[in-house]
């Protein structure tokens, strides 16, 4: 069975020290306490109690203290360090859940996270605290949730790699230089939730918010100045998870070429694509007729939904919709359109399909496709559609795409590129085109 051992640095706490000592033996490992060149009663508040009490002469720091206690625990053959404080910021009834987790994750340095409780959190020491996470998780290379925190577990094998320089400076530098030296041999760093206890009688803390995180992001900084400032981490850490979210909640994969490719040819053009691209926008806008011709498929492309549901702007386009059908031959209305991140109660099909029927349209003349998330997808979509309806059919009539008029220049793009013969319907009058909006629909 795997041992593992207690380690907690004491510099001047003879007013909680023996309580939290007491309730950490409740678990039948052995503690070791470094009492840190105290000036109290620290150390005689301990005498009687079953521990191993290392001593340091005069005062060297947290990380001195720290390191001296996890050599003494790899003497006696332990697998795993626990490391806590002494001043009652951290609670031992939270030990066994660093040993579960340690049983699902055995090479991982485990560590409590107070942030999930930040309203226990001095102001200060909260900000202080984001800002070393956001250093030490770029210098590491993935996010790590609390790195200030001094409630950890460490496995052995991972202590008996790292090789650091120690002296008083660096004692509240140690634990997120471990972070760092940790992830350099590819070990990792796992949070559990804890309490963030700060009791208002509580004496000052040792940590100087200014002054060690000012040392923090020193060492970090050199750090990262030693590897190039890892732009890789930089981007696994801070942009990666925003742009997975992102990439499968708004716009798709396909979405995202598209735009990468549009922005290069900007690049590329110095501009004048955008000029290009405004003009053929307006133009199109400007020649799109409200009467459709084709006695094909009406396709109503969806709109985002406000909070009442159906917008002024997504009604004009199902009303369109309405009028362009012919009497004597019913036409399917196909209304495509989803929500942007796949959450919404209603997608805009759905709402668009809840208005017509409204509106006095049969509901057996609506198909809804509300799985897309743009109008890339919607189109792609509709060609999947036409497929099946159009073997249904010995008609081969080009769809009828409706929407507002600054809309249809992307559509016919995307018409073009997807081979899907259609026919353009705007939705309303022509009207005078601001060059913003003419700029962000093209």
């Amino acid at each position: 069975m795997k041992k593992f051992a207690i380690v907690i640095p004491a510099y001047n706490e003879e007013t909680t020290i023996r309580q939290i000592i007491q309730r950490t033996l409740r678990y039948d490992s052995p503690v070791i306490v470094v009492n840190d060149g105290s000036t109290d009663n620290t150390a005689t508040a301990l005498l009687d109690l079953p521990i191993t009490l290392l001593h340091n002469p005069v005062n060297q720091g947290k990380a001195i203290s720290l390191w001296k206690g996890m050599q003494a625990a790899l003497t006696m053959g332990m697998s795993a360090v626990i490391t806590l404080d002494a001043d009652g910021q951290h609670q031992p009834e939270d030990i066994p859940r660093f040993i579960e987790q340690w049983q699902v994750t055995p090479e991982s340095i485990i560590i409590g996270s107070r942030l999930a409780n930040s309203a226990a959190f001095p102001r200060q020491r909260y900000y202080a605290n984001h800002i070393a996470n956001f250093w030490i998780s770029w210098a590491s290379g993935y996010a790590i949730a609390d790195s200030q925190s001094g409630f950890r577990l460490y496995p052995v094998e991972l202590l008996k790699q790292l090789q650091l320089k120690l002296d008083k400076s660096k004692s509240f530098v140690f634990e997120s230089e471990v972070l760092i030296q940790a992830a350099k041999l590819g070990v990792t760093s796992v949070p559990i939730p804890i309490a963030a206890v700060y009791a208002k009688a509580a004496r000052p803390s040792h940590f100087r918010a200014v002054v060690d995180i000012v040392r923090i992001t020193r060492m970090v900084s050199w750090q990262l100045l030693s590897q190039g400032f890892c732009p890789y981490h930089f981007f696994n850490v801070f942009i990666k998870p925003y742009w997975q979210r992102w990439r499968l909640d708004c716009i798709g994969e396909e979405g995202w070429a598209m735009l990468m490719l549009s922005n290069l040819v900007l690049v590329a053009t110095g501009g004048i694509s955008l000029l290009w691209s405004c003009s053929r926008v307006y133009q199109v806008a400007k020649s799109a007729s409200t009467q459709a011709k084709s006695l094909g498929y009406r396709v109503v492309l969806g709109q985002r939904l406000s909070n009442t549901g159906v917008t002024e702007e997504y009604a004009e386009r199902l009303n369109r919709a309405m009028l362009s059908l012919n009497s004597s031959i019913a036409r399917l209305i196909l209304i495509v359109g989803g929500s942007r991140n796949g959450t919404a109660e209603v997608t805009e099909a759905q709402a668009g399909r809840d208005y017509l029927v409204k509106q006095g349209i049969a509901l057996d003349q609506i198909q809804v496709a509300d799985s897309s998330r743009h109008t890339l997808e919607n189109l792609q979509q509709v060609r999947s559609l036409l497929t099946t309806l159009m073997t249904m059919s010995e008609e081969q009539e080009p769809v009828v795409f409706i929407s507002n008029r600054y809309h249809l220049a992307r559509i016919q793009a995307i018409a073009n590129g997807l081979g899907i013969p259609y026919e353009l319907c705007a939705a309303e009058i022509m009207e005078v085109l601001t060059f913003n909006e003419l700029s962000t629909e093209a």
